[in-house]
């Protein structure tokens, strides 16, 4: 009888031990979702930002309209963006095209002294703010939930119950750059 009650406590502890396991991986993978669904909160505000500051520039700024085209595609290709790995893609080009809008604003004193402009220009850089630290927690969270999941024995039994690698959701090499924009020197927006 000795022998039979040790198996079931092996059993019983090996059982335990993957729902402890499995609890944990789908706490982590929620925290991922949750953490990205900041980010998209914050993505969404962006968005609805650059139309009023392509809208304020054109009005002193009419004859840049390939500009404007520019940063309407970048920023439907944004908004069309699927996941971390897109969302991050298309957000460099974004980032790209708005930094562009902004150097060409350095060529026009009535419109960098407007307040509206300035204003929105603030509310960007704050959004851009909040972008960065919601891209750390979720960036954080997801380390925390793939080690996990590459981590034996999750590696082994982990697959097979849907759990997958999350994306991580980074900038593009070059794009942590900011646009350098000088007074009176020809602007390079590239």
């Amino acid at each position: 009888m000795t022998p039979l009650f040790i198996v079931l406590g092996v059993v019983a502890l090996l059982a335990l031990s993957f729902v402890v396991a499995y609890n944990a991986l789908v706490r982590l993978r929620n925290k991922v979702s949750e953490a990205w669904s900041g980010i998209e909160v914050q993505l969404g505000r962006r968005h609805a930002l650059i139309p009023n500051l392509a809208a304020t520039v054109q009005g002193y700024a009419a004859h840049e309209r390939a500009l404007f085209d520019v940063v309407a595609r970048a920023r439907a290709l944004a908004q069309a963006a699927d996941g971390p790995l897109q969302a991050g893609q298309a957000e460099t080009v974004l980032g790209a095209a708005v930094g562009r809008l902004i150097a060409v604003s350095e060529s026009y004193p009535q419109l960098r002294a407007s307040a509206n402009f300035l204003a929105l220009q603030e509310e960007l850089t704050n959004t851009e703010d909040e972008i960065a630290g919601a891209r750390r927690i979720y960036n954080g969270n997801v380390q925390i939930y793939n080690t996990r999941l590459e981590s034996f024995p999750a590696n082994l039994w982990a697959p097979a119950f849907g759990f997958a690698a999350a994306d991580l959701f980074e900038a593009e090499p070059g794009s942590r750059v900011a646009p350098q924009a000088s007074l009176g020197a020809p602007l390079n927006p590239a």
